[in-house]
């Protein structure tokens, strides 16, 4: 499919008043999900997904189609994945949350492509993207096909819904200190885990040290292969945000920020080391 959106920053003490737009423009209240959100560094080679053996069988014919279309991506290159759980807060953190297999649970495992270049629209950006839903063991799917669990967050999100475009503000939690989000060369530690418990609540820390929500104005092109279905849902952003000037500013986003590829070694080039020690034997 095909994912376009346009982006605003909405700062804290503006989110009743954001939620109380979106609502009214919506003609429904804010629909509120908490996920926990895994990253999974791909291999320097691509190798796509050629390791199915913890792929849920028998598959369903349109999630085959998918994990197909997802292995011919990641064998030309390797990208951060990302794999998807709903959270409920009461249930699921704090120190009387049962711990979870990851394996066992249902997840999405969501791939996004280096977005297209703006091409006269600077506020929206368009890309390839590829959702499986209600998929068990993608921890082991991922691991067996040589993607390395980096990190997780967790996100706090209100939609909202007009027709087929979706309004989501989010906020991004780190669920650990600050200093386990450092860069791996400067740790030294064993690789991370996945939290097997979540903790409260109360005690994660917001990603964004000024505490504003990201809202995005979303459109899916299922048939990503038909430019005017895409053409169709440019114009209808460019629609919407003119009606919501005025309450939100959108913003032109440099695409590098959603570039989750992963830089490829070549080969016969050796991988240099990460971290070089000077002036030690």
């Amino acid at each position: 499919m095909y994912e376009l959106f346009l982006t605003a920053l909405v700062e804290g003490s503006d989110f009743h008043a954001a939620c109380a737009v979106l609502s009214g423009f919506c003609a429904m209240p804010p629909w509120e999900t908490v996920n926990r959100v895994l990253y999974f560094q791909g291999p320097p080679r691509p190798t796509g997904i050629s390791n199915q053996a913890s792929v849920e069988k028998p598959m369903r014919k349109d999630a085959a189609f998918l994990w197909k279309d997802l292995h011919q991506n990641l064998s030309r290159q390797s990208f951060v994945l990302q794999a998807r759980y709903d959270v409920v807060k009461e249930r699921d953190m704090g120190p009387s949350a049962a711990p979870v297999d990851l394996d066992s649970a249902q997840g999405i495992l969501r791939w996004t492509d280096f977005p297209d270049p703006p091409h006269g629209r600077p506020v929206l950006t368009q890309r390839k993207a590829i959702e499986l839903w209600e998929q068990r063991k993608l921890p082991s799917v991922l691991r067996d096909n040589h993607y390395q669990f980096k990190t997780e967050t967790i996100e706090e999100v209100y939609r909202f819904f007009r027709d087929q475009i979706e309004f989501c503000l989010t906020r991004q939690y780190f669920l650990k200190a600050i200093h386990d989000y450092t860069p791996l060369e400067s740790r030294q530690h064993q690789p991370p885990e996945p939290l097997s418990t979540l903790p409260a609540w109360d005690s994660l820390t917001p990603v964004d040290m000024q505490n504003r929500w990201i809202l995005q104005v979303k459109i899916h092109v299922l048939q990503d292969n038909k430019p005017d279905e895409i053409r169709k849902a440019q114009d209808q952003l460019a629609s919407i945000c003119g009606e919501l000037e005025g309450s939100f500013d959108f913003k032109t986003i440099d695409r590098k920020v959603h570039d989750t590829r992963v830089a490829m070694q070549q080969q016969g080039i050796q991988a240099l080391p990460q971290k070089v020690m000077l002036g030690k034997n």
